[in-house]
């Protein structure tokens, strides 16, 4: 619906923003407001697929490298698979959009386009003067507003909760995180709720058991949250005693250790 008002004065034509139903300029499909927060999206998803493909590892924790993360040599799972379906749901949205932008031809191999990769469609996508008059912008708005809650739902976790471990039920086993501090956690798919302690003793087990190597400082604060006295330099101390032996280096060339040696040495009581 296009609107003029004449007040004194003839004002600029208008019509109604297809997104919240707002007045917006004559030719365009949506108002200033919605444009920029739909551009500010598409401005911001390179950095926030970045921090996601971050999170494809099943053991980084929420906040990113503090003190408190626990980098594995190995994941419990390899990848965390809704983490995957979100980001082909990015790439699906992005690739739609930057379509219905340029119109590229039905068969790209006909005249060798190709479709470019993500980052350069959203470049693309948020500079284009024709975002703001697409017919159907509405429904194309909303659709990327929920893609970005469910974007920042993954990446965007207050930095007092912590990853914890995985739930205790068997049937359950999904990743449980906790306010900094607490005692206990309610599992949010099962609805069972746990000690904190735990939890974490129950990651401990499963690193033990699967054999998984750390760092002697990751190794020495896994232990030290499931309440055992350990530090870094005991376990360096141990090393050059002949009672620990590195099992392999990380990427920085830092030593690893079984979590299962270091914790065998620390339930010895001659450890010292």
């Amino acid at each position: 619906m296009i609107k003029s008002q004449h007040m004194g004065k003839k004002r600029e034509a208008t019509t109604t923003c297809r997104v919240c139903g707002g007045e917006c300029r004559i030719q365009a499909t949506m108002c200033d407001k919605c444009e920029t927060t739909l551009r500010g999206w598409i401005h911001d998803y390179p950095i926030w697929i970045h921090a996601l493909r971050e999170f494809l590892d099943s053991t980084a924790h929420y906040g990113g490298r503090q003190p408190g993360r626990v980098n594995l040599q190995s994941a419990p799972t390899p990848i965390r698979l809704s983490v995957v379906d979100h980001l082909q749901e990015i790439e699906d949205a992005v690739t739609a959009l930057w379509c219905r932008l340029y119109a590229p031809p039905a068969m790209p191999w006909a005249t060798s386009i190709a479709v470019p990769p993500i980052v350069d469609m959203l470049k693309a996508c948020w500079s284009c003067q024709r975002l703001n008059r697409l017919p159907d912008i509405g429904l194309i708005w909303h659709d990327w507003e929920r893609l970005v809650r469910k974007t920042l739902a993954i990446i965007d976790v207050p930095p007092s909760r912590h990853g914890i471990g995985r739930c205790l039920n068997p049937l359950c086993g999904v990743e449980l995180s906790a306010e900094v501090g607490a005692v206990s956690v309610d599992c949010p798919v099962c609805g069972n709720a746990y000690r904190v302690v735990d939890v974490r003793l129950g990651f401990l087990r499963e690193c033990i058991e699967s054999g998984r190597a750390f760092t002697a400082g990751e190794c020495a604060e896994l232990l030290r949250e499931c309440g055992f006295q350990c530090n870094a330099n005991t376990i360096r101390s141990w090393r050059k005693r002949g009672r620990l032996q590195p099992v392999g280096e990380n990427v920085k060339g830092q030593p690893l250790y079984r979590l299962s040696d270091v914790h065998g040495q620390v339930m010895r009581r001659d450890s010292i």
